[in-house]
């Protein structure tokens, strides 16, 4: 049996948002773990959706899709994904695969 190695946990609730903290591998084992959670959050009626990256270890394109995938829904719904505290090696990847145009980071 293996162990997730990812974490999720709501860090701050008001009247426009959630935030929320992602915490060790965002991956092609992991993504599917936590599709559901995100989804059930961006389907949660708030405006604004930000996500803080700062915890993640690693993020290989799975990760990388299911943001895509996720800023999509919140589009859908009138959302706003936003991703903070991405680290560099995951926002490299962002770049280099040219879906910064799509994702919105923020940097603090």
């Amino acid at each position: 049996m293996t162990t997730a190695l990812i974490d999720l946990k709501t860090t701050a609730r008001n009247s426009d948002g959630l935030r929320i903290a992602l915490a060790g591998e965002l991956d092609f084992h992991t993504a599917g773990l936590v599709e559901p959670r995100l989804s059930d959050l961006v389907g949660s009626g708030h405006r604004n959706l930000d996500l803080d990256l700062s915890g993640l270890t690693f993020c290989d394109s799975a990760g990388i899709d299911l943001l895509l995938r996720v800023d999509r829904s919140c589009r859908v719904l009138g959302m706003k994904l936003q991703l903070h505290d991405v680290p560099p090696l995951v926002a490299k990847s962002i770049r280099v695969l040219g879906v910064d145009r799509e994702l919105q980071l923020v940097v603090t």
